[in-house]
């Protein structure tokens, strides 16, 4: 197993490096984006978007900005990856937060 996990890191896994604007460019085209700003543009605003983006093709992030929903600078701080993948607390209270049992 070791061999293989060594043989398996010096032949596919050295030297690749991620394409930013690649995977920035995924990010801002996905319809999943619409999952993350759902707590800040509401269910019905979220929904009303992510239709329009499958329906014609355009990015969820530009049609927020079109639609004037958020400014672009708050956009953009929202999904930053850092961002975008810690809880936050949208305003319960600790009484109505769930724990895991």
């Amino acid at each position: 197993m070791k061999n293989a996990v060594e043989t398996l890191a010096y032949k596919c896994v050295k030297g690749i490096s991620a394409n930013q604007t690649h995977c920035e460019d995924t990010v801002l085209n996905s319809i999943g984006l619409v999952t993350a700003l759902n707590p800040y543009l509401g269910y019905e605003n979220s929904t009303i978007v992510a239709k329009e983006a499958l329906k014609t093709g355009r990015s969820v992030y530009e049609i927020v900005l079109e639609k004037k929903l958020l400014e672009k600078e708050h956009l953009d701080e929202i999904i930053q990856p850092k961002n975008m993948v810690k809880p936050k607390n949208f305003g319960l209270s600790e009484k109505h937060k769930i724990v895991p049992v």
